[in-house]
């Protein structure tokens, strides 16, 4: 291998984790909200437990990747645990099921 195929896929790598990154951002926002939506009789449910873990997991692969978007990462764990937990609170205090 020469540098510059070392180089571009290091690039792909790093837009791969910058994309895991985002993911667990959203699921992490989405599993804080405890969302449960019904359209047309077919019911989604936001459970803490199965989207919390989803994002946590998405945003520890992506830092253990490391590269470029070592910041984005690390807000990505925040986010990702803080929405887990705040997520776990809400369904509790509303008694919904957790997962």
């Amino acid at each position: 291998m020469n540098g510059a195929e070392t180089s571009a896929r290091r690039e792909s790598l790093d837009t791969v984790t910058g994309l895991m990154s985002a993911a667990a951002i959203f699921l992490g926002v989405l599993c804080a909200t405890d969302l449960h939506l019904s359209i047309a009789g077919t019911s989604v449910r936001m459970e803490p437990v199965r989207v919390g873990v989803a994002a946590v997991v998405l945003a520890l692969v992506a830092a253990g990747i490391g590269g470029r978007n070592r910041r984005l990462a690390a807000i990505a764990c925040v986010v990702a645990a803080s929405g887990w937990v705040l997520g776990m609170i809400v369904a509790v205090i509303t008694v919904r099921p957790l997962f």
